[in-house]
């Protein structure tokens, strides 16, 4: 099991542990901010067992009827998170709104709820900074995406227990409160998270500064002239390049294809560039 694969399962793991433990604490105190925060880990436990078979499955080789790899199952998975963290905020809201219009269930506080909510905090961090780390390393949209979500949880636990203070306090609207700020931050996160994995999925242009990276990767081999133009799309999470440049027309098949050769190497060199294809034009 590589280390992706392997961060992905630890992940999911850890969250099963994390939901039982809320869910024990949202039950007995009977917070909904609480239940809320044990729901999102539950979307989590779902979440990354499909994220799991994805990062598993983008592994797999081309082959006939996917000659360019497999990478587009991650940030399709990543998106199927995303449809989750959304359904599941409008469900809070809904059993918020209801509680405020109708009544609220006598919520108990103690000190179990808070040491679940701070034992979550604490682990999400690590995750969070963990997982992140990994990401950018593997270049892995699944793994920065469990770590986004990790840190978004830390703020939604956060927020339960600050609407646990409020009802410690005498005023059980605050539970309620904190549950639709949870449920904002679960659909907020789940909306960045969707627009950047549908950019992946419809193959979009990748950011200036990676066009300007290959252009400069490009023009580095001896003997190119200049770039004529650069493009570039996204197969799943990694990018596709076109690179068109400039040699001299004095020089033979066989240095031109050489040259060729090198442009493509230098730019595939480039650790989310997965295939340079590269046009010759001459002076």
């Amino acid at each position: 099991m590589d280390k992706e694969t392997k961060a992905s399962f630890v992940a999911w793991l850890i969250n099963i542990v994390l939901f039982a433990v809320k869910m024990a604490a949202g039950l007995l105190s009977g917070s909904l901010a609480v239940l809320s925060d044990a729901f999102n880990s539950l979307t989590d436990i779902i979440s990354y067992a499909i994220i799991f078979i994805a990062v598993r499955f983008s592994k797999q080789q081309p082959d006939a009827d996917h000659p360019y790899g497999h990478r587009g199952a991650q940030p399709l998975a990543a998106f199927i998170v995303a449809v989750f963290q959304g359904v599941l905020a409008f469900e809070i809201l809904k059993t918020a709104a209801d509680n405020l219009i109708f009544g609220s269930p006598t919520v108990a506080v103690t000190a179990f709820t808070f040491a679940a909510l701070l034992f979550n905090i604490i682990v999400k961090l690590g995750m969070s900074h963990f997982l992140g780390k990994y990401g950018r390393e593997l270049n892995s949209a699944s793994l920065r995406s469990i770590s986004t979500d990790s840190r978004n949880d830390v703020l939604a636990s956060s927020i339960a227990i600050l609407g646990l203070i409020g009802v410690y306090f005498g005023d059980g609207i605050f539970d309620n409160g904190a549950a639709i700020l949870i449920a904002f931050y679960i659909l907020y996160s789940g909306f960045r998270m969707a627009k950047e994995n549908i950019d992946y999925m419809m193959g979009a242009s990748p950011p200036r500064e990676l066009l300007h990276e290959i252009r400069k990767s490009a023009s580095s081999v001896k003997d190119v002239k200049r770039i004529e133009k650069v493009r570039a799309h996204y197969i799943g999470d990694r990018v596709h390049a076109e690179v068109e440049i400039v040699l001299s027309k004095s020089l033979t098949p066989e240095q031109t294809h050489k040259i060729g050769v090198e442009v493509q190497k230098a730019v595939e060199r480039m650790d989310l560039v997965e295939r340079a294809f590269v046009h010759i034009d001459y002076e």
